[in-house]
């Protein structure tokens, strides 16, 4: 079906050719989830999307109820193959021949197989039992940065440092946050799969991971500005407030140099994959951490161990699924809480009473043991996370209001029915956790920050919540992911106070107007400049 063609006879789902004019600039000006929000609230919970995309005419469908979501992922997931667009073939340019990529029908090899090689160091009670190292980790971090002084975020000049790792606010006694946190999740991921070897990346990996995204995003949105403004013309006579927000050159096509860029970015994170799987070929019992495991497992099924080629390739998948992802997730937390000194208050004070970040009254305790002993051991992570659960539902409320991968989709392979709306084989099916997350049918006051909402269990459809993504292959990250955030959060503001800082913050609890960015992560679309201020002891 054409962009053009209103779609037929019959019940609306989704905009007609007037309505589609005017949703373009929206669909220009705007992040694809926001437009994606006003399709669900115009058009309900099946919307067959403009397929402003030469790749998507064989049939776009955004999906917002959680019955439909459920079929999807878990309940006939063999109806739908990987999603195959210019965007998700963009992003399996780093994550091919990964556990993030491989799928039942992928043609790089057995994502079966390669569970059973990686997965139990992705396993709850494997991620919980590095809580003190990461605690231990989220304060060295913070105390390279706390003061926002040049010296404590860089050797030399900060100016010198790429623009996505450069922590330091110029001009201000803050930190970017962003960057502050790119800097904090790699080293976290270190803690729980790398080791510590990547830390001697960590510059380059920042900003090849933050090229890849800005070059991504530029590709989609001239692809999309392009072929509309060249159908639509031939067939409308469109008003001028049209053209205007596409630019006087709608039409420009990503040059050699952005090509070579992107080439450049993936050879960098390439590199910095092989050397971090080499050390490990080297002296391969040396390493103590997921990836030297790896590379010793052998698979119980056919006895072979996973290939250097393929070891490389997941870290490159982590680099962006469990690194872009978590740095953008924990920007965002302490974006709610800079705004909420109660809520830090609250995790204050729960914090302090774990035997893990107890203050210095826990030295006057005369059961603890002398030596090595009376570090951090007396806590193991499931009993510390279990200690916390106000902090794990501010987790969860960030990731309700800005889950990290807010739309994905699936490919059908057969014709398939959701409500009254028949979906042919080959057409393409979106699911956005941002938008289900925000659907005042489900939702009490969808739009306000309010950890309560997961105090007690719930009747919400197990779909009205899915940040992660679910079934079969929900993201095999999210206990790592839940374990390093609330470990983060307890951490931070056991021992630090969190407020705004920069230009325009006059007052250091006022949060600044901050829009979305959702090119293959959800993140803020502009600098968050803060100051984590040490507590008195």
């Amino acid at each position: 079906m054409s962009i053009l063609s209103p779609g037929g006879d019959g019940p609306q789902h989704g905009p007609t050719l007037t309505e589609l004019v005017e949703f373009l600039p929206t669909l220009v000006n705007d992040d694809p989830v926001v437009v994606a929000t006003a399709l669900r609230d115009r058009y309900g919970d099946v919307v067959r999307v403009p397929p402003l995309h030469p790749a998507l005419d064989s049939g776009v469908y955004l999906l917002s109820n959680p019955e439909d979501i459920q079929s999807v992922l878990q309940s006939d997931p063999s109806d739908f193959r990987a999603l195959d667009v210019p965007g998700s073939r963009d992003f399996s340019r780093v994550v091919r021949n990964s556990i993030v990529s491989l799928h039942a029908d992928s043609g790089e090899g057995s994502w079966v197989e390669r569970l059973r090689l990686v997965g139990p160091e992705f396993a709850e009670e494997q991620a919980q039992g590095h809580v003190p190292e990461l605690a231990e980790t989220t304060l060295s971090t913070l105390g390279e940065f706390a003061d926002g002084l040049p010296g404590q975020v860089s050797s030399g000049d900060p100016s010198t440092v790429p623009e996505p790792a450069r922590v330091w606010a110029a001009g201000t006694d803050g930190i970017r946050l962003l960057p502050a946190m790119r800097r904090l999740t790699l080293r976290l991921l270190g803690v729980s799969l790398f080791g510590p070897d990547m830390r001697a990346h960590e510059v380059e990996v920042i900003d090849a991971v933050a090229t890849l995204r800005a070059l991504f995003k530029r590709r989609q949105l001239h692809l999309v500005t392009s072929y509309a403004t060249r159908q639509l013309p031939e067939r409308l006579s469109l008003p001028s407030w049209i053209h205007r927000p596409l630019g006087f050159d709608p039409h420009i096509e990503l040059t050699g140099r952005h090509e070579r860029r992107t080439e450049a970015a993936v050879e960098t994170l390439q590199s910095a994959a092989t050397d971090v799987v080499a050390r490990r070929q080297r002296t391969p019992l040396v390493f103590d951490d997921a990836l030297g495991e790896w590379l010793r497992r052998r698979d119980p099924v056919t006895g072979e161990h996973i290939p250097p080629e393929a070891l490389r390739q997941e870290v490159m998948g982590l680099l962006i699924a469990g690194h872009a992802t978590m740095s953008a997730g924990l920007t965002w937390a302490f974006y709610l809480l800079a705004a909420r000194p109660e809520v830090q208050q609250r995790i204050h004070e729960e914090a302090r009473a774990t035997a893990l970040l107890a203050g210095p009254d826990a030295l006057d305790d005369h059961d603890l043991p002398d030596g090595p002993e009376a570090a951090c051991h007396p806590v193991d992570g499931p009993q510390f996370l279990e200690s916390v659960p106000y902090t794990r539902r501010v987790w969860k409320e960030t990731m309700r209001l800005y889950p990290s991968l807010p739309i994905f989709g699936r490919t059908a392979k057969s014709d398939v029915t959701f409500g009254d709306v028949d979906v042919e084989a080959g057409s393409h099916v979106l699911v956005s956790p941002y938008v289900v997350h925000r659907d005042p049918d489900l939702w009490d006051d969808p739009e306000t920050f309010d950890p309560s909402r997961f105090e007690s269990e719930s009747d919400r459809h197990e779909f009205a919540y899915f940040p992660f993504s679910g079934g079969r292959h929900a993201c095999l990250g999210e206990a790592i992911a839940t374990t390093e955030a609330t470990t983060v959060l307890a951490t931070t503001l056991a021992t630090h106070r969190v407020e705004f800082a920069g230009p325009g913050a006059e007052e250091p609890h006022e949060a600044p107007d901050v829009g979305i960015d959702s090119a293959i992560n959800l993140q803020p679309d502009r600098d968050i400049v803060v100051r984590f201020v040490p507590r008195e002891a």
